[in-house]
């Protein structure tokens, strides 16, 4: 990646939603791109000569059977160079930069951003980077990772997340703060871990009032648990 050395790259959860993103390439690398652009709800162009409409049904993928030109970038959000040549891709890179467009290139010149090895636990994402040094070790601390932040963190956060909504707008309780959601939140997960949901509301009510529970919480607890 571009910068002065020293620098760090800026990390930024963005919102694709029906953005139109360039992918040139579309290979295994550029694939591997579409499938999670898909997953974000971006609109996707797809150049590449080698591949077929038929194959690409899905409405928000727009195909382009033929080599890359520079007005493929026009309209574009953000640009991906996944192609196997390395003069095309800093050709993209290239043009991206003048038209104002960040682009990530899988090979040859470094691109504008590079994506981490991402961990999705429902709305909860954990992403790590090694800003391009070693993608396959950032996809190592990912798994790592995975085998802490299981699946009982996605109902955690739902949890919290209307715990907030209803402590934010009720006049009647005391400051919510960092504290008291770290001390909560590390008697949650165990109590998630072995799905004794009874505790969780016991735990609900002595933390925030009588009147945070699951139910009133609005919280769907997992099929055949209570």
């Amino acid at each position: 990646m571009g910068g002065s050395e020293g620098n760090f790259p800026y990390p930024v959860f963005v919102d694709l939603s029906r953005r139109l993103v360039l992918v040139v390439g579309g290979g295994s690398v550029g694939q591997r791109k579409l499938a999670g652009l898909l997953q974000s709800g971006a609109r996707v162009r797809l150049v590449d000569p080698q591949i077929d409409a038929e194959d690409f049904p899905d409405p928000a993928i727009e195909v382009v059977a033929r080599n890359y030109r520079r007005e493929d970038l026009d309209g574009a959000f953000l640009a991906f160079a996944c192609t196997s040549s390395s003069q095309v891709n800093a050709q993209l890179l290239n043009d991206a930069r003048q038209l104002g467009v960040l682009c990530s290139s899988a090979q040859g010149a470094a691109g504008d951003f590079v994506l981490p090895a991402k961990l999705q636990r429902g709305q909860l994402s954990l992403a790590v980077s090694t800003n391009g040094r070693s993608p396959a070790l950032a996809a190592v601390i990912r798994d790592q990772l995975a085998e802490q932040v299981t699946d009982s963190w996605e109902i955690g956060l739902e949890i919290v997340a209307a715990v907030r909504r209803n402590w934010l707008t009720d006049p009647t309780t005391t400051k919510y703060n960092q504290q008291v959601l770290r001390s909560f939140w590390q008697e949650l997960l165990p109590l998630l871990g072995v799905g004794n949901f009874g505790a969780v509301d016991g735990l609900l009510q002595r933390t925030f009032g009588d009147q945070y529970t699951l139910d009133a919480l609005q919280i769907q607890r997992p099929e055949g648990q209570s």
